[in-house]
C-alpha cells in the first residue's frame, strides 16, 4: 500500500511539475505578444492596421482564456484543491478584480462596478487566492458576454452566510442552456457556443472552488434579461471579532441626482451615496438638486443645461482623459476615473463642498488614474517583456531600471533608491522568490520597497510562497498595458498614503 501511495504521489507531483512548466512556457510569449499588441493600438494606426491589431488581441485573449481554463483543470484533477484561509477584506478583494478587469470592460464600452451592503464585514476567513480566481472567471465571463450596461459584484451577509453575486446585462440564457452550464465541457453544446466558441471550463472551475469551500452556486436568468451568478458561503468570522465595514457620513447630506449612468453604475452610486448619509435620486421633481455625477458621454447641451443649476462630476474612463478640458468647458466642476472607489466618491464630493459651499476642487485629488511618477525596477529575464514592462510603465510618466537575474534586481535595489519593484519569479542566477526574500532582508529602508511578484504560473502554492518571500501582491502574465499602469498606479498610491 505504502508504495502504491509513494507512486501515486510521485505521478501527481510529476504531472504538477509539467503543468507548471507548460504553462510559463506558454504564457511568456503569450504576454509578449499581447502586450506588444496592447501598445501598438496605442500608436498612430491606419484603419486597417488598428483591424488588424484588434484581432490580434482578440485572438489572443481566446487563447489565454482557453489555456486559463484547460490548464486550471488539469491542475485540480492532479492536486486537488487545498484552502488556505486567511482573513480578508473581500470588499477590497472585489474591488481589486474590478480593477484589474476594468481595462476589458471598458473597450467594450461596459461598467464594472461594485455594491457592498450596509453592515457588511470589514474581515472574513476565505481563501482569498481562490476567491479572487472565482471572481476573475465568473466577471470576466459577464463581460465577455456583454455587450451593452455593465457587470455588477453585489456582496451582501446574511446572520449565517456571505451572498456574492455577479450580475450582468447580457443576453441572458435559456432555460436548456443552464442545465449544463457547470458542466465541463458543456458549453461546447450550448446555444451560446457560436459568441465565444470556448470549452465550457471556466465555470466548472468556479462550481468545483465553490464545493470546497462548503458553498454553493446558482444560476437565475432568463433569455434576454441577463444573468446573475449567486454564490453562497458560510460566514467565518476573523478570529478577532471586527466590525461592519464603515463609511464616513457626509458633513452635510446632499440631495443628488444621478444622470445617464448605466444599470450596474446606478445601482453602485446609489449604495455608495446613501450609505455616506446623502439623498439620490434619479428623476427630480421640482425638488432642489445639491449635485450631480454624470456620465461622460451625454451631449454637451444637455451638460452645459444641467450645470447651471447644480454643479457636476463627471465620471470617465481613462480613455475619455483626453476630453477632460472638453468637458470642463462644459461645464463639468470635477472628475472620477471609472471603476469608482468609495474613498475617492467621498473625498470628491467632500473636495468640491467644503463648508457648505460648492468650489473647484483639485483634479488629481481623488482621482484614480493610470498615469504616475516615480521609479520602478523591471527584473524580468525575457527581453520582450522586460521591453514591454519598460515601454508602457514609461508612457505612464515612470522611470524604469531593468535587471535581467534576481542577483542583478537585489543589486540594483541596494545602489538605487525605487518606489516599485516588478519581480518575474523564474529567472536564471538566482530566482524572484530568493530575489524578495534578499531585498526583505537589507539593513535599510530600502527593505520596505513595494514588489508585486509577476508569474506565468499563478495558482494558491505559488502566491503564498510569493508572499512568504516579501511580496505585497501577486499578478499573472499576461499583463496588458493598462492593467500593468493600474497596478503600477495602485501600489504607488498604497506606498505614498503608508
Amino acid at each position: 500500500m505504502t508504495s502504491k501511495t509513494s507512486a501515486a504521489d510521485d505521478t501527481s507531483s510529476v504531472e504538477q511539475r509539467f503543468i507548471a512548466s507548460v504553462s510559463h512556457e506558454i504564457r511568456t510569449p503569450l504576454n509578449g505578444i499581447l502586450g506588444m499588441a496592447s501598445l501598438l493600438s496605442e500608436t498612430d494606426l491606419t484603419p486597417a492596421q488598428a483591424d488588424y491589431v484588434s484581432a490580434i488581441r482578440q485572438s489572443g485573449a481566446r487563447l489565454l482564456d482557453l489555456l486559463n481554463n484547460v490548464l486550471d483543470y488539469a491542475r485540480m484533477d492532479a492536486a486537488g484543491i487545498e484552502l488556505e484561509l486567511t482573513e480578508v477584506d473581500l470588499s477590497q478583494l472585489a474591488q481589486d478584480v474590478a480593477e484589474l478587469l476594468s481595462p476589458r470592460a471598458h473597450a467594450k464600452g461596459l461598467d464594472i462596478t461594485i455594491r457592498t451592503s450596509d453592515g457588511f464585514p470589514s474581515r472574513l476567513k476565505l481563501d482569498d487566492g481562490r476567491m479572487r480566481q472565482v471572481l476573475f472567471n465568473l466577471v470576466g465571463n459577464s463581460i465577455k458576454f456583454t455587450d451593452t450596461g455593465g457587470v455588477l459584484i453585489d456582496l451582501e451577509q446574511t446572520d449565517t452566510d456571505i451572498l456574492i453575486s455577479v450580475i450582468d446585462s447580457g443576453p441572458g440564457l435559456a432555460p436548456e442552456d443552464q442545465t449544463r452550464l457547470f458542466q465541463a465541457f458543456g458549453q461546447a453544446e450550448a446555444s451560446h457556443r457560436r459568441i465565444d466558441g470556448g470549452v465550457g471550463l471556466g465555470l466548472t472551475i468556479v462550481k468545483r472552488l465553490i464545493d470546497a469551500m462548503d458553498g454553493d452556486i446558482a444560476l437565475i436568468s432568463e433569455k434576454d434579461w441577463g444573468a446573475r451568478f449567486q454564490i453562497r458561503l458560510p460566514y467565518i468570522p476573523p478570529t478577532l471579532a471586527q466590525g461592519p465595514i464603515t463609511r464616513a457620513k457626509a458633513v452635510s447630506p446632499l440631495t443628488i441626482e444621478l444622470v445617464g449612468l448605466s444599470a450596474p453604475l446606478t445601482l453602485s452610486m446609489t449604495s455608495m451615496l446613501t450609505q455616506f448619509g446623502h439623498r439620490v435620486v434619479l428623476r427630480p421633481e421640482n425638488e432642489k438638486i445639491d449635485l450631480r455625477l454624470v456620465d461622460a458621454s451625454i451631449p454637451p447641451s444637455r451638460m452645459k443645461t444641467l450645470a447651471a443649476s447644480a454643479p457636476l462630476i463627471t465620471l470617465i474612463r481613462p480613455e475619455d482623459r483626453s476630453h477632460i478640458e472638453t468637458l470642463r468647458t462644459q461645464g463639468s466642476a470635477a472628475y472620477l476615473m471609472r471603476p469608482i472607489r468609495p474613498a475617492s466618491l467621498l473625498a470628491r464630493i467632500s473636495a468640491l463642498h467644503s463648508d457648505g459651499q460648492f468650489a473647484a476642487s483639485d483634479e488629481d485629488a481623488a482621482s484614480p488614474d493610470y498615469t504616475g511618477s516615480g521609479t520602478v525596477l523591471v527584473a524580468d529575464d525575457n527581453a520582450v517583456n522586460a521591453l514591454l514592462a519598460t515601454r508602457t510603465l514609461e508612457k505612464a510618466g515612470y522611470s524604469c531600471s531593468s535587471a535581467a537575474t534576481g542577483a542583478e534586481a537585489v543589486e540594483a535595489v541596494q545602489m538605487q533608491d525605487f518606489d516599485l519593484v516588478l519581480m518575474d519569479l523564474r529567472m536564471p542566477v538566482m530566482d524572484g522568490f530568493e530575489a524578495m526574500r534578499q531585498i526583505r532582508g537589507l539593513d535599510s529602508p530600502k527593505a520596505q520597497v513595494p514588489m508585486i511578484a509577476i508569474s506565468a504560473e499563478v495558482n494558491p502554492e505559488v502566491e503564498r510562497k510569493a508572499r512568504e518571500s516579501g511580496a505585497n501582491a501577486v499578478a499573472s502574465k499576461p499583463l496588458d498595458a493598462q492593467t500593468l499602469r493600474a497596478l503600477a498606479s495602485t501600489w504607488r498610491r498604497k506606498a505614498d498614503s503608508a
